[in-house]
């Protein structure tokens, strides 16, 4: 009989019992990898014809040579798979470093979409309910005021009771009466102002606690419910979502959207090491030619999420993010509130979201309707009917078309450019790029 020596035997059982750990360990973070991973295939595979999606490189090009656009990041994706990716143009003022698929953009009025989606995780939760007035959330709207005149000369103003409360489901479609000031000059601009918390500058130092009771003691455009108009709806909304669920709307939108989906760079402002691909942001000048964003711009500062007070978590334009990130969230939207192994939403609320929310109002801005958080396509000259998207003031859009299963997103970063045809011409460049056209149900 052969003996061992004891510290054989105990390095062997040792081993042995090391083995099957390391292993269940890999196969776990493997596991955890893969309901992360995103899916690619080739455009002939999705049914496009890639040398005419190629041309949306030169397109974009035609608005870096006319200096009316710094260029763009595209993505393209058809039944779930990315198909199609491209970055043209410069991400910095001296064109320098080439736009990248990693590169952080301001995402303004595309940060919508995703507070809708708190809101609703928390109505399916039982912690919020959309038919409540917000004053139960945000008590400073209780025997909310509507606006009468306006006196430009002092900025004074006459109002009345309001006939109802503005309740959380007008917030969601944007009919509660709380506009932005920058829409509505001078009459809500200069209330804003004189109240000291001007709309969009989400650099300064303020809260949305204290933000929210100041605006609450401002009189409503028009009754609740009466009007779509767009405006601070959202950003209420968010102060709504922190009471309700008793985080602060970052620490929300993260633990509850962001993680699950796999997204990384989505934040309100940026860590130290993101800075570095945050993007030049443009504005356009009198000619439409861009210059770089100047200091005493009044809605933000040039280097702003990545610098600023970082206190205001705008739930209406606060977001900031890849293309990749935001594909996620759009993916999980399209199924019903599914990416991979991540339910955010149950199916039939994902489904509200982009279902008509304002009855026979009237969409002013063209042939849509509104659900919560998108404008849906009723009647558009390239979108089916039933496409839902949404855009950002900094020249971001996307649209979701559930008809064909097909996902675009178009991120440049230009704050209020006066020329959107770039993204109009992208839109028809995808659906003439489709092999079979019949394919396509656009009406």
């Amino acid at each position: 009989m052969i003996k061992c020596p004891k510290y054989l035997i105990s390095s062997l059982i040792v081993l042995m019992a090391c083995q099957p750990q390391n292993k269940l360990k890999t196969d776990h973070e493997s596991a955890e990898l893969a309901k992360y991973e995103l899916e690619f295939t080739s455009p002939e595979e999705a049914g496009f014809n890639p040398d005419s999606l190629k041309k949306i490189d030169e397109m974009i090009m035609e608005y870096v040579d006319q200096k009316l656009f710094p260029g763009a990041v595209v993505l393209l994706a058809k039944e779930g798979k990315i198909i199609y990716e491209t970055e043209v143009g410069w991400s910095d003022s001296l064109q320098t470093e080439p736009y990248r698929k990693d590169h952080i953009f301001r995402l303004a009025s595309m940060t919508k979409p995703f507070t809708s989606v708190a809101a609703l995780q928390l109505m399916e939760k039982g912690k919020l309910n959309l038919n409540e007035p917000i004053s139960k959330y945000i008590p400073e709207f209780a025997d909310p005021k509507v606006m009468v005149s306006f006196n430009k000369e002092d900025t004074t103003w006459e109002s009345r009771l309001a006939d109802r409360e503005p309740t959380v489901a007008n917030l969601l479609n944007q009919t509660a009466g709380v506009p932005y000031g920058f829409m509505n000059p001078p009459v809500f601009e200069a209330m804003l102002t004189k109240a000291g918390i001007p709309d969009l500058a989400t650099h300064l130092d303020v809260t949305l606690e204290e933000k929210m009771a100041v605006l609450a003691g401002l009189p409503l455009i028009h009754d609740p419910g009466e009007r779509w108009m767009y405006g601070l709806n959202t950003d209420v909304l968010g102060r709504v979502v922190e009471i309700a669920s008793g985080q602060n709307l970052s620490e929300y939108v993260d633990e509850h959207i962001s993680q699950p989906l796999g997204i990384k760079d989505m934040n309100f402002f940026l860590k130290e090491e993101q800075a570095p691909r945050l993007v030049d942001v443009y504005i356009a000048g009198k000619d439409n030619v861009i210059h770089y964003l100047p200091p005493q711009e009044p809605f933000y500062i040039p280097n702003y999420p990545a610098e600023g007070a970082k206190s205001y978590y705008s739930g209406g334009s606060g977001l900031n993010g890849t293309a990749r990130d935001y594909f996620r969230f759009c993916q999980a939207v399209l199924d019903d509130g599914k990416f991979g192994e991540a339910q955010i939403l149950k199916s039939e609320t994902a489904q509200m979201m982009h279902a008509s929310q304002i009855d026979t109002l009237t969409y002013p801005w063209g042939p849509f309707k509104f659900g919560y958080g998108f404008d849906i396509a009723d009647g558009h000259s390239t979108r089916p009917d039933g496409t839902y998207s949404w855009g950002g003031a900094f020249s971001t859009m996307f649209w979701i078309d559930p008809e064909n299963e097909i996902i675009g997103i178009m991120l440049s970063q230009v704050l209020f450019a006066p020329d959107g045809s770039m993204s109009d011409r992208f839109e028809e460049m995808v659906y003439n790029s489709l092999i079979d056209e019949k394919e396509v149900a656009i009406n």
